[in-house]
């Protein structure tokens, strides 16, 4: 008799613990990888793992050369034109740049490209619609080349419907994590042309490397401050967070906090229909896409609206892909 106690005390006591052990299986999932670094940093630098991923995503520039002595004119397979006048180059020293030079080039017009080259149209926070991002640095073998002041280099490409609207705006780079266009200061010009057979921008720009035709976007209705909602091992140290509107050419970065541990957006208008991408790299060779389309302001709270990520595993040739749709 004792011995059929026992043994029904101890296969009650066998299957309360499964029981028990299944509620935790249920109630308490484990949704981050055991050992996954959840660490946010306080700037990301060149050897964070997004720094990399960006790297990788970059587009390659077109590359060619002219006699800076002479001056010239240069087209890129993308149709952007350059134009050089005569003597308008300085070397690093001051003295005039002579002779050969080399003229790397890009011309942006696709949101997708924005977020491959992390060039948000944004002006110290303020939303900008752009009418096409261009980069041109020159180069006298390894030094990098400047203009002389009252010069101007001139760029030109086709868009179907150009804007009177539009202004120079010169890209800041001093800050690696926090891209930022900024109003030109001189004499610089953006023209919508359709003179010659063109119909898109002229622009005559007083600086070299990133240049954009912009304006600023609507500055009166409501706003709202969007924020992306993400597992805890997606940081500010290997992951990218981009706000990509649809009806106009626009992009934000919604950038990392490593005090609050999210990736927000400034005020952005309300009724946009936006979509929320999200790019990662963990480890040597691991990648991660995540997107969600939403009308900004729906579900927007005092505290911001909350758009839920939840990122896959994804090549580095389908996050290519997939932001070509953008």
């Amino acid at each position: 008799m004792n011995n059929r106690i026992i043994t029904s005390l101890l296969l009650s006591t066998f299957i309360l613990l499964a029981s028990c052990q299944k509620d935790i299986d249920v109630f308490i999932p484990n949704s981050t990888t055991i050992g996954a670094d959840t660490n946010w940093i306080a700037a990301v630098t060149s050897s964070s793992p997004i720094f990399e991923l960006k790297h990788a995503l970059n587009r390659d520039v077109f590359l060619d050369s002219i006699d800076c002595t002479l001056g010239g004119t240069i087209t890129t397979s993308e149709g952007l034109t350059i134009i050089l006048a005569a003597q308008s180059l300085l070397l690093p020293t001051g003295l005039p740049a002579s002779g050969k030079i080399y003229i790397e080039s890009m011309l942006i017009n696709q949101k997708g490209d924005m977020v491959k080259m992390d060039r948000p149209t944004t002006s110290n926070d303020r939303l900008l619609i752009s009418g096409g991002e261009v980069f041109v640095r020159m180069r006298k073998d390894a030094d990098e080349l400047h203009l002389a002041p009252g010069k101007k280099v001139y760029v030109k490409y086709a868009d179907p419907a150009p804007s009177t609207a539009m202004k120079v705006f010169f890209g800041d780079e001093t800050n690696i994590n926090q891209f930022n266009w900024l109003p030109a200061q001189d004499s610089s010009s953006v023209n919508a042309s359709s003179q010659g057979g063109l119909i898109g921008y002229v622009i005559s720009s007083g600086n070299l490397r990133w240049i954009n035709c912009d304006r600023f976007s609507d500055t009166t209705g409501q706003r709202v401050n969007v924020v992306a909602s993400l597992p805890i091992d997606y940081t500010n140290a290997n992951t990218s967070v981009y706000l990509v509107f649809h009806d106009i050419q626009s992009v934000m970065t919604m950038y990392g906090d490593p005090g609050t541990k999210k990736f927000s957006s400034v005020k952005v208008p309300v009724g946009k229909i936006v979509t929320v991408v999200s790019i990662t790299k963990k480890g040597s060779n691991s990648y991660y896409l995540g997107h969600e389309t939403v009308t900004t302001g729906q579900t927007g709270t005092a505290a911001g609206q909350i758009v839920p990520l939840s990122p896959q595993p994804t090549s580095l040739s389908d996050i290519r892909a997939y932001l070509a749709t953008l």
